[in-house]
């Protein structure tokens, strides 16, 4: 047997302020994958000349396990089967949780840097750039890169005129389509609030309609406004529409189209659970696929709902 390593060199999207000095690298071992990771200290070093594009101070994270040589052979493509890059991963989001929820116990302070559960360092907002190195038993197996995009504001004639039209009609965007955007973003970035805020923008959508449109025409979908729980909402919203979720849009509809509104109405079937499991069990383990499905599925039925918002 012999030790498989994989350096990751990480520039944080943040910059750091250190206030102590030599300290012991963190160390974690997950007994899942037998896998052990440690973060090191991060050590000052010369600003980047483009900080904004490379990211600031360096902490670098090493995984390590016992392996054959057979195993670490990158051209066996079997190094994904250790799940190195997702103990790094996921090493580094404990590190970072673990560090503000001491500023908050020890120093009563939150710092407002996201720290996000994700199976990509890449796909981490504190990550604006990754090196990692392999190794086995000391001799270089393969390098990789990762880095993410600057995000951007993008501006259309028509979505300009779009939003002065709306803004001088006094038409603000809807709190409920509001929160289906974030969901939308952190589908991408944080998969667990996506589905969250999924949920609040699915709830409050079943409200509103309840509430604002329905309940214009009968008094007692006022009431049903208020009921607890989403597959109830869901039921009273589906009488006052007058057909089940999405059917008629799925009836009128054939190929992709057709698809698109059925796997949505599965997606809404599925997120009362998802979110159950989440609030009640506490179970982060969401994939990006399904908190992005459901932020598609919940803007789908925002639409069915209510028209163009």
């Amino acid at each position: 047997m012999g030790k498989l390593e994989a350096v990751y060199r990480i520039r944080l999207s943040f910059p750091l302020l250190a206030h102590a000095v030599n300290q012991q690298p963190a160390v974690i071992k997950f007994a899942d994958t037998n896998n052990s990771v440690s973060i090191e200290y991060p050590k000052p070093g010369p600003a980047p000349e483009k900080s904004e594009l490379e990211g600031f101070d360096e902490i670098v994270l090493r995984v390590e396990r016992e392996c054959t040589a057979t195993q670490a052979d990158i051209r066996g493509k079997l190094l994904n089967t250790f799940r190195m890059d997702t103990d790094a991963a996921r090493a580094f989001w404990q590190f970072f949780e673990a560090i503000r929820e001491a500023a908050l116990r020890l120093n009563n302070t939150v710092f407002m840097y996201p720290v996000v559960p994700t199976h990509e360092i890449e796909a981490n907002p504190l990550v604006r750039r990754c090196k990692v190195d392999w190794t086995f038993d000391g001799q270089p197996i393969v390098q990789g890169m990762g880095q993410r995009g600057m995000p951007a504001i993008e501006l259309t004639d028509a979505w300009w005129t779009e939003a002065v039209d709306r803004l001088k009609r006094n038409h603000p965007v809807p709190v409920y389509t509001r929160f289906a955007l974030d969901a939308t973003y952190f589908s991408e970035r944080d998969p667990t609030r996506g589905i969250i805020m999924a949920c609040a923008a699915w709830e409050t959508a079943l409200r509103h309609y309840l509430a604002d449109v329905a309940g214009k025409h009968d008094p007692a979908y006022l009431v049903a406004a208020d009921s607890r729980n989403i597959p109830l909402l869901r039921r009273f919203a589906e009488t006052a529409k007058g057909c089940a979720l999405l059917q008629d849009a799925i009836d009128q509809s054939t190929g992709i189209m057709k698809e698109h509104f059925e796997y949505a109405r599965l997606m809404l079937n599925e997120l009362p659970t998802l979110r159950n499991k989440l609030l009640h069990k506490g179970e982060m383990e969401v994939s990006t696929t399904n908190a992005r499905a459901a932020a598609s599925a919940v803007l789908t039925a925002i639409e069915w709902f209510f028209g163009p918002t």
